[in-house]
């Protein structure tokens, strides 16, 4: 595929999945991994993953990662082209909604939708995680410590940033 139509194709791809994202960035990651990974083998499974891990452990919102693939399948330029592809429309539609909110504040329909979304972006989120899970995992070692990072970060208090730290150390170790 030449550059021009791999920049099309991820940045169509990026300003749809903004629509739907409920719940951030995470909440499409799957899609986006199909995009990237399976369909066009842009980055390997483990590049996909680390570019997650590293959007996570930077400073900063973890809509990054779009700005990491962008800059991973055509420069800076498409980097920076990807976030506004995924940051734009889902803002615009944010801006409506909350226009929409403030004249219909009581309105059951809007309660409703509200609830509705709840139980969608957990379940986006999960399928989220099992992507990357899946995409990453290579082995025993690596299993393991993707279900010990998983059930500590769902159990406990402790920041993310640590079981990443933690899982690097190990990854490097193994």
């Amino acid at each position: 595929m030449d550059p021009l139509s791999a920049a099309a194709a991820l940045l169509s791809k990026l300003a749809v999945l903004s629509l739907v994202a409920i719940g951030g960035a995470h909440a499409v990651l799957p899609d986006v991994y199909r995009l990237v990974v399976t369909e066009h083998g842009w980055l390997t499974g483990t590049e996909f993953a680390t570019a997650v891990a590293l959007s996570q452990a930077a400073p900063g919102p973890n809509v990054l990662v779009m700005a990491l693939i962008g800059q991973h399948v055509g420069g800076p330029a498409l980097g920076a082209a990807a976030l506004v592809a995924f940051c734009l429309p889902s803002s615009l539609l944010a801006y409506i909604a909350a226009r929409a909110d403030l004249k219909a504040r009581e309105s059951r329909w809007l309660r409703a939708a509200k609830d509705g979304l709840a139980p969608i972006m957990v379940g986006l989120v999960l399928a989220s995680g099992f992507i990357l899970t899946t995409g990453s995992v290579d082995g025993a070692v690596t299993f393991a410590i993707a279900v010990a990072s998983a059930s500590l970060a769902s159990t406990t208090r402790v920041s993310p940033i640590w079981f990443i730290a933690a899982a690097a150390a190990l990854g490097a170790l193994a």
